[in-house]
C-alpha cells in the first residue's frame, strides 16, 4: 500500500472515530433535542388526560344503577383503550428521538467508513456505492423522526384548539342525578342535561381521538413510507455512483 492510500484510509478511519465519540453522543443526548422531546411531551399531556378522563367517566357511569348509561360507560372504556395505544406509540416516537442518533453515528456511519477503507485497499469501487448506501440510510433514520414530529405537530396545532376544548370540557364535566338519598342512592336518575353534557363530551372524545391517531401514528408512518420510496428513486437512479472518470482519476492518484 502507498503512501496516498494509507492517509486516505487514515483520513476515512478518523472520520469514523470522531462520528463514534463525538458527534454519536451529541445525537443521542436529548439536551439536543429539547424542542421536538417537548412537542411530543405536550401531546403525551394531552392524552394521558383524554385517556384518564374517558376511563374516569366510564367508571363513575357504571356506578350508577340501571343500564342506561352502560352503552356511553362501554364506549368511553373502549376510547380509552385507544388512547393507551397512542400513548404507547407517542412514547417509542420519544424514545426513538434520541436511540436515532446513536444508531446513526455509533454503528452505521462508522461502518460505512470502514467498508470505504477496505475498497480503498482492496481496489473494489463497488464497495463505494454500499458504503453511500449505509451512510443514507443513517442520514434517513435520524432524519425520520425530527421530520415526522415536526410535520405531524404543523397538523396538530390546526386542531389543538379542539383537543384542548375537549380537556376542558371534562374538568368541567359533572355527572349529577336526582335521587331520593344520595347521589348513587338505589333510586337515582340521570338528568337529561346530564345525558346530554356525556353524549357531547363522547362526540368531542371521538374527535380528539381521530387527531391524535392521525398526528401520532398516520403521519410518521406516511413519512417514512415517503423516505423509503425516496431512497429507492435515488438509487434507481442511480445518483450515489461515482463517474467512472472520476473514479479512474482516483485511482490514479494512488498508484
Amino acid at each position: 500500500m502507498n503512501y496516498k492510500k494509507i492517509m486516505l484510509v487514515a483520513l476515512v478511519l478518523l472520520v469514523a472515530i470522531i462520528s463514534f465519540t463525538k458527534i454519536a453522543p451529541a445525537a443521542a443526548d436529548p439536551a439536543n433535542h429539547k424542542h421536538t422531546i417537548e412537542q411530543t411531551e405536550e401531546k403525551i399531556a394531552s392524552v394521558m388526560t383524554l385517556s384518564g378522563g374517558a376511563a374516569a367517566t366510564s367508571a363513575t357511569l357504571s356506578l350508577l344503577p340501571g343500564d342506561m348509561c352502560t352503552p356511553l360507560a362501554d364506549q368511553l372504556a373502549e376510547l380509552a383503550k385507544y388512547f393507551l395505544l397512542i400513548l404507547s406509540a407517542l412514547y417509542l416516537e420519544k424514545f426513538l428521538i434520541s436511540l436515532s442518533g446513536y444508531i446513526s453515528f455509533m454503528a452505521l456511519i462508522p461502518l460505512a467508513c470502514v467498508i470505504v477503507c477496505v475498497a480503498i485497499v482492496a481496489g473494489r469501487k463497488n464497495l463505494i456505492r454500499t458504503a453511500a448506501k449505509i451512510s443514507l440510510i443513517a442520514i434517513i433514520i435520524f432524519t425520520i423522526v425530527p421530520a415526522s414530529v415536526k410535520l405531524s405537530d404543523m397538523v396538530y396545532q390546526t386542531q389543538a384548539e379542539k383537543v384542548n376544548d375537549t380537556i376542558e370540557q371534562y374538568n368541567d364535566l359533572e355527572i349529577e342525578g336526582d335521587a331520593d338519598s344520595g347521589l348513587f342512592s338505589e333510586f337515582t336518575t340521570v338528568t337529561t342535561e346530564t345525558i346530554d353534557h356525556i353524549t357531547d363530551f363522547l362526540d368531542n372524545l371521538l374527535e380528539s381521538l381521530a387527531v391524535m391517531i392521525v398526528t401520532a401514528c398516520v403521519i410518521p408512518i406516511l413519512v417514512f413510507f415517503f423516505l423509503v420510496w425516496l431512497v429507492k428513486v435515488i438509487f434507481s437512479a442511480n445518483i450515489l455512483v461515482l463517474d467512472t472518470s472520476s473514479l479512474e482519476a482516483i485511482a490514479g492518484k494512488l498508484k
